[in-house]
């Protein structure tokens, strides 16, 4: 993705892995942390995951109790929580 190009919630997958580990690097560097992998601990591959698999976003979003947009969901929950969504509304 282009340096000036916005990047939406839908579109984090579009991120290059490369530029989601620099982006974790700098965070590792900015809070002093001696590594930013190490037993049990690997903050590349949770941001990696987070940013690159929708599945994944959605389990790690329902464990921390994040709210999403069921249109963001992954195709075989998306179907049922919109049907859901739109009952709710009814």
């Amino acid at each position: 993705m282009g340096k000036n190009q916005l990047i939406h919630s839908n579109e984090l997958h579009l991120i290059e892995k490369a530029e989601i580990h620099n982006a974790a690097k700098k965070m590792v560097e900015s809070l002093n942390l001696a590594a930013g992998s190490t037993g049990g601990f690997d903050i590349y591959k949770v941001v990696e995951v987070y940013f690159t698999d929708l599945e994944k976003r959605h389990e790690m979003n329902q464990l921390l109790g994040i709210q999403e947009d069921c249109a963001y969901y992954g195709a075989k929950e998306q179907a049922a929580e919109c049907a859901k969504a739109e009952a709710a509304n009814e």
